[in-house]
């Protein structure tokens, strides 16, 4: 599937704090353009939200959820470090619907 997405979105206080000192140190320390760097959070954020989704039960139809692991699989090792998403996946799919996290109705 090709498709593109614009994503703007507003942040304040100590988010923004945090990105602030995020953007800072890559200015100083590196040579990666911004919009990589919010490409990188962006994915790193996303991966990590389906992951929960996934884990709590959130997604249960079994083929998106492949699809899903698939598409995961592929961004991840060539993009973010691969560690970090192994852990994010054994920690929800520890924690989620048969662990301590539990499965909510987001309908309620």
């Amino acid at each position: 599937m090709d498709k593109v997405y614009k994503v703007d979105t507003i942040i304040s206080q100590k988010l923004a704090e945090l990105y602030n000192t995020l953007v800072q140190e890559f200015e100083r320390n590196s040579s990666i353009p911004l919009s990589d760097v919010n490409r990188t959070l962006l994915q790193t954020g996303m991966v990590h939200q389906l992951e929960m989704m996934m884990g709590l039960g959130l997604i249960r139809d079994e083929e998106i959820r492949n699809k899903l692991e698939n598409l995961i699989d592929e961004i991840a090792r060539d993009t973010i470090h691969w560690e970090v998403v192994q852990m994010a996946r054994a920690h929800w799919r520890r924690s989620g619907t048969d662990g301590q996290g539990g499965a909510f109705d987001i309908k309620a």
